[in-house]
């Protein structure tokens, strides 16, 4: 698979405050891939934080990744943010 890093711009999303913020990811930015795979992420240029990213499924054709509050923090983000994301595949 692509290990090449690919940057762009997203929100940090939250469906219910008692859950997880997350990121989505559209298709073109993990080309070939159909199967969750671990990758460094970073927040405008904060981190990196390991994380999985994984298909939304449910007949969608995106992919996201969990944010943990600590990582919020140290990038200055909180829900419905804008920032750019990095991700580094790591396989």
């Amino acid at each position: 698979m692509d290990r090449t890093a690919v940057s762009f711009s997203a929100r940090v999303l939250r469906k219910e405050e008692f859950l997880p913020r997350y990121v989505v990811v559209k298709p073109e930015y993990v080309r070939g891939r159909t199967l969750a795979f671990p990758a460094d992420v970073m927040l405008n240029d904060v981190g990196p934080f390991q994380r999985n990213i994984r298909p939304w499924g449910k007949g969608s054709d995106v992919f996201f990744f969990n944010l943990t509050a600590p990582q919020c923090s140290k990038a200055g983000l909180d829900t419905n943010d804008e920032c750019v994301v990095t991700i580094i595949p790591k396989d």
